[in-house]
């Protein structure tokens, strides 16, 4: 069996600013392999490279040595089309005034499948649904991302949750304490 992901000898640098005397980042040969069930942590220091792995596997930035591959096929060769229904990435951040829930976001990711059409089918909610399941956010699928990433950061001891989003949020939605779990780890 191949893994999911591949990455053999892969390198990336990025242009240094002109007037810059500050040496650009480049991204030193990488070889590592991830098979179908594994979760992968990148774990490292400012600079270190983590986005950019993210931005080579999704092809916003093309290596300059080495080759990617995804279920054993060259990333470079598969179509943009193909490789939105297979790679979806979720930002660190996103803007306060991104309007949408949790669930409004999984349903984004079903956009490459259909790209024809302007609303979500029944199926499209079925598999968003079973994803959000599976990934045991179910809970949380009519709460607005700008109240969750606040309460994210509010649990972890980062601060204060804006009133004005608390207030637009269904009454309804329970928060699960699996959340606060995971958040309970040290913020410094």
């Amino acid at each position: 069996m191949s893994a999911l992901v591949e990455f053999r000898e892969v390198e990336f640098g990025y242009v240094a600013p002109a007037g810059r005397r500050a040496q650009p980042f480049r991204l030193a040969p990488l070889s590592l392999a991830v098979e179908a069930g594994e979760i992968l942590g990148v774990i490292g220091p400012n600079s270190a490279g983590k986005t950019t792995i993210i931005r080579l596997l999704t092809r916003v930035v093309r290596p300059t040595a080495g080759e990617i591959r995804l279920d054993d096929r060259p990333l470079g060769a598969l179509p943009a089309a193909l490789l939105a229904r297979e790679v979806a990435v979720v930002p660190q951040e996103l803007p306060h005034s991104f309007p949408f829930t949790v669930e409004q976001l999984v349903l984004m990711g079903r956009y490459p499948h259909d790209p024809g059409r302007y609303f979500e089918s029944a199926e499209d909610r079925a598999v968003a649904s079973a994803a959000m399941k599976a990934t045991g956010v179910l809970e949380l699928a009519a709460m607005s991302l700008p109240f969750l990433l606040q309460l994210l950061v509010h649990m972890a001891g980062g601060g204060t949750i804006d009133p004005p989003f608390y207030e637009r949020e269904p009454r309804n939605t329970p928060i699960p304490p699996e959340i606060r779990a995971v958040l309970d780890a040290p913020a410094s």
